[in-house]
């Protein structure tokens, strides 16, 4: 029943407007570890900037699961598509990689004007750097002495 365009249901050949919990529990299985227990099933409707499904379809149901990884599926209701997983690493990865890009509004940017004036100041620092060696090297001054002479 997981079409490109549109849900239909296989048995009656009627179009579906989405996917139920049962059938979003059945498309996470499939995805998922066979042994791993079901804690929750929730429907997401609306997901904040910080939020760990943002930026994907909307409404879905998010699938909690009893691991001590406090592992999540997301599954879009929409089109019964298999959206991601997320687990406790991969949220430290994702607040690291915010801080590496310095994108704290979406998480996304890595063209934020922070990053852009942070990346022109090493720079700065690392020709200024170049130039004090280039002043201050003793192979330099003997090099220039003998032009001199």
């Amino acid at each position: 029943w997981i079409n490109e365009t549109q849900l239909i249901n296989a048995r009656t050949g009627h179009k579906k407007n989405g996917v139920s919990e049962e059938e979003a529990q059945e498309v996470a299985n499939r995805y998922m570890l066979t042994d791993l227990k079901i804690a929750e099933i929730q429907r997401v409707d609306t997901v904040g900037q910080h939020h760990e499904y943002r930026g994907r379809p909307l409404p879905a149901y998010e699938i909690s699961y009893e691991t001590p990884q406090n592992l999540k599926a997301y599954v879009a209701i929409e089109n019964g598509a298999f959206q991601t997983v997320r687990h406790r690493d991969w949220r430290w990865f994702d607040f690291l990689w915010m801080t590496h890009t310095m994108d704290y509004q979406g998480r996304d940017n890595f063209n934020t004007l922070v990053l852009r004036g942070f990346s022109l100041l090493g720079l700065i620092t690392v020709l200024s750097g170049f130039l004090l060696w280039y002043i201050s090297s003793p192979t330099i001054r003997k090099l220039v002495k003998k032009k001199r002479k």
